[in-house]
């Protein structure tokens, strides 16, 4: 392999080493990566010029995820001036057992994933009201962000119309019974997770008792007017998640509605909404409230808006000058034994991941790169399917400057590093994926499925 193969690759990990161990930005660690990728594809054959247009071509893909945080940055302030966030929380209070906190977070992030389709919807909308609620009662804001997260992978996991879960099963010819009767693996992650978050209920320090709660749900009304109306921006966001409308639209319309709620109902001028909408919504009562209702704003996300950028540009070129399909074929070798050969498509996902700043391009690289050695085995798509939709669909969320993780940390407000230990979701499926791998058939006998080329 061409040392001018492997260095943009050597230089990335460095450059993140180098961010994690002395705390210096994570984009800056991204641009070392991107000067020594230049140089090393240059000496490739690779003109200036072309690998200016591969890495434009890289940030073009992250567009979406860079509107989504730009509408997230804009939403969060506008929902609690508007008083969407405090109802919640104030509704939620009365009927969430804190005691189970977790669990409940973790069930209701899988339902409501699985019914919407998307992890990010669930998480601005059901996830936002449950940390407010856990913020209250005292738990653990990593805790509840980890149960939250790891149900919102849940539904992407499962749900018909999760358009990941879509993506591997088109490029791979897989079809929905062939998903479906290969997902016990999957199921038992499920159950084994909901167990974990149980065992932490119980085991954790006691939430806040009823009278503290009751305290706060005394504050949220003297501060907003606690009613119905306020709700309406959430109705309109699950409303057009459960429509099929897709993301970036749909935070537009819940973006709309509850900035016309502000100006309806909430006395505030001009200046004041523009300043919450671009440092972040504060309270300034006095009050505990101050603690529980604050957040977002632009400046908050601008950090991460670089970074995304600097990583789509970065894997704009590695992916255009055809970089990680050679070395996702020759880390994969001649492995015919299936435990070993899904516990290196796990390991290729993962590494492919960290390379990557976005969910889509490991799914494109590795069902590309693999499918043609999977496909030598008796039912290999389906062998790699089920691999993939358990490793290569969850592990993003694990890698902070992925963009997936990004969203989901610049959602809830909590660093993605101090989410990772409750991820559980994200743990566990690859490695039962891996260790239920002995049932797949290992032979190098004819494919029973050959995809046309």
């Amino acid at each position: 392999m061409n040392i001018h193969t492997v260095l943009p690759i050597l230089s990335l990990m460095a450059g993140i080493a180098l961010s994690l161990t002395f705390g210096f930005p994570l984009f800056l660690g991204i641009v070392l990566a991107i000067l020594v990728t230049l140089v090393s594809v240059k000496r490739l054959g690779y003109s200036w010029r072309k690998q200016w247009n591969f890495g434009w071509e890289g940030v073009k893909q992250t567009k979406p995820v860079l509107m989504i945080l730009f509408l997230v940055g804009l939403l969060i302030p506008l929902l609690m001036m508007g008083g969407t966030i405090p109802a919640i929380i104030f509704y939620g209070l009365s009927i969430v057992d804190v005691k189970y906190m977790l669990i409940l977070s973790y069930l209701l992030a899988s339902a409501a994933s699985y019914l919407l389709g998307t992890s990010v919807g669930t998480l601005s909308t059901v996830g936002l009201a449950l940390m407010g609620i856990a913020h209250t009662a005292g738990i653990p804001a990593a805790m509840v962000a980890g149960a939250l997260i790891s149900g919102a992978m849940v539904g992407e996991r499962f749900s018909p119309i999760s358009s990941s879960r879509l993506l591997i099963l088109s490029s791979l010819d897989m079809t929905e019974k062939e998903d479906r009767s290969n997902s016990r693996t999957a199921w038992l992650a499920v159950a084994i997770c909901g167990v974990m978050f149980l065992t932490l209920d119980l085991f954790r320090s006691e939430a806040s008792d009823t009278g503290v709660i009751g305290q706060y749900q005394q504050l949220l009304q003297q501060v907003f007017a606690i009613g119905w109306l306020p709700l309406v921006p959430l109705l309109v966001l699950i409303g057009s998640f459960a429509f099929r409308v897709k993301a970036v639209p749909a935070l537009l319309y819940g973006l709309l509605s509850a900035a016309l709620l502000v100006l309806a109902t909430v006395p505030i001028e001009p200046a004041a909404m523009g300043r919450s909408i671009l440092y972040g919504y504060e309270l300034h009562t006095g009050t505990p409230l101050d603690q529980l209702v604050h957040g977002g704003g632009m400046l908050a996300i601008l950090e991460v808006l670089v970074l995304i950028t600097l990583a789509g540009f970065l894997n704009g070129i590695l992916n255009r000058a055809n970089l990680l399909a050679p070395l996702v074929e020759g880390l994969i070798g001649k492995t015919e034994h299936t435990v070993v050969l899904a516990g290196k498509a796990v390991l290729l996902s993962l590494l492919v991941v960290i390379i990557s700043c976005n969910q889509t391009i490991p799914i494109l690289v590795m069902s590309s790169t693999l499918l043609p050695r999977f496909s030598r085995m008796e039912q290999g798509h389906v062998f790699l399917g089920r691999t993939m939709l358990d490793s290569t669909l969850v592990l993003p969320v694990l890698i902070p400057w992925n963009g997936l993780a990004m969203v989901m940390s610049v959602t809830l407000g909590v660093p993605t590093v101090q989410i990772l230990p409750y991820l559980f979701f994200s743990f566990v499926l690859p490695v039962l994926t891996i260790i239920t791998a002995r049932r797949f058939q290992a032979s190098g006998s004819p494919a029973t499925h050959k995809k046309a080329m």
